[in-house]
C-alpha cells in the first residue's frame, strides 16, 4: 500500500520503494515502467500475462500490481480474481479492450483502478491513490464481515447453551443468560467459550 495522505515519505532510494509487479503486453508498458520508477516505485518483476500471478507476487514480494494488456482471457481473469480474494494488493488494470461481462466481473471483485481504452502514464499517481484507497476499503469491509460472522456464531452458541440450561427446568431464559455471564466473568473467559463448555457437558446445570 502507499502511505496515507499526509504521511511523510521517508523513502530515499529504490531499496525503500514500494515493490511493483509490472505485467502486460501493450506498447504502453515501457512508459508505465519509467513513470513508476520516477514515482519512486521499484519494478521487481515483469510478466506478459497473469497466469502465475500468485507465484510472481509471492516470489517478488511486490505489494502493487500494474498490468497493461490488450485484453484479458479466462485464465488471466481467474488468476486476478483469485489473487483479489485471497491476498489482494494495490492493483491497476489497463485493458485496451474488454466486453461488458468481463467488466462486470472485475467490478464485482473490487479491482482497484480499472482503465479501458487508452491509459496515460501521467495519470498513474491518481490511479495508484484510487487503487490503494479501494484496497483499504476492501480489507476493512472483509474485517467487518469477519467480525459480524464471529459475533453471530457466538450468539448462536450462547442461545444454544441457554436452551440446554433452561431444559433442566430450573432456570428462566434471563437466569440462564446471567449464569453464563457469571461463569465467563469468574473464569475470565468469553461467553462463547463458556457456552461451548455447556454444550459439551450440559449435565453441569442439571
Amino acid at each position: 500500500m502507499r502511505p496515507h495522505s499526509g504521511t511523510p515519505d521517508i523513502r530515499t532510494n529504490l531499496s525503500m520503494s514500494p515493490k511493483v509487479l509490472l505485467a502486460g503486453n501493450t506498447e504502453t508498458v515501457p512508459e508505465l515502467a519509467a513513470t513508476l520508477q520516477a514515482l519512486n516505485y521499484s519494478p521487481v518483476a515483469s510478466a506478459e500475462d497473469l497466469k502465475d500471478l500468485a507465484g510472481l507476487l509471492r516470489k517478488s514480494g511486490a505489494d502493487t500490481l500494474v498490468a497493461s494488456m490488450t485484453s484479458i482471457g479466462s485464465t488471466d481473469l481467474d488468476a486476478l480474481v483469485n489473487m483479489q480474494r485471497e491476498s489482494p494488493v494495490t492493483t491497476i488494470l489497463h485493458l485496451e479492450q474488454a466486453d461488458s461481462a468481463t467488466l462486470r466481473d472485475l467490478a464485482a471483485e473490487g479491482i482497484g483502478s480499472l482503465v479501458v481504452g487508452v491509459i496515460q502514464a501521467s495519470r498513474l499517481p491518481l490511479l495508484l491513490d484510487i487503487a490503494d484507497a479501494r484496497l483499504r476499503q476492501l480489507l476493512q469491509m472483509r474485517t467487518q464481515i469477519a467480525d459480524l460472522k464471529s459475533t453471530l456464531q457466538e450468539r448462536k452458541l450462547v442461545d444454544r447453551a441457554k436452551g440446554l440450561i433452561m431444559g433442566s427446568g430450573k432456570y428462566s431464559e434471563e437466569q440462564a443468560y446471567h449464569a453464563l455471564r457469571k461463569l465467563a466473568m469468574n473464569q475470565n473467559r468469553t461467553m462463547a467459550d463458556i457456552a461451548e463448555g455447556v454444550i459439551s457437558s450440559p449435565e453441569l446445570f442439571n
